[in-house]
């Protein structure tokens, strides 16, 4: 990347008549002005440039030989049977969760029916 070594006068305290005098330097930074206007045109047009191809590269679908597509098929059917593993998977999970639901009810009724025979006393 190319850096930019410009030096800039200083213009901050010249006076109008030393102006017309320094005329030069006022057109040498015009110049000056005018190169880093060029520089970060070319910059931007590199960016640009940049951006545009990682644009069409993901854009880009890859080349697979015609015969890919019975590669495809046998992935699709692996594919089915373990939809249908997860499936029962988690049908037997929620029989599991379902059976220790109906635990944790019994044991809660008992403890509530407990409470009712014989209620404590706080006082």
């Amino acid at each position: 990347m190319e850096t930019l070594n410009a030096s800039i006068p200083d213009f901050r305290n010249v006076g109008l008549g030393m102006a017309e005098g320094n005329a030069a330097e006022v057109e040498d930074f015009r110049h000056s002005v005018d190169d880093i206007f060029t520089k970060v045109d070319k910059l931007d047009q590199r960016v640009n440039e940049v951006e545009e191809f990682y644009l069409t590269t993901s854009k880009k679908q890859p080349n697979t030989p015609k015969g890919s597509s019975v590669v495809k098929d046998k992935d699709k059917e692996k594919h089915v049977p373990s939809i249908k593993k997860q499936q029962q998977d988690a049908s037997r999970r929620e029989a599991a969760a379902a059976k220790r639901m109906q635990e944790l009810m019994r044991q809660f009724g008992t403890i509530f029916r407990q409470v009712i025979d014989r209620p404590m006393d706080f006082t």
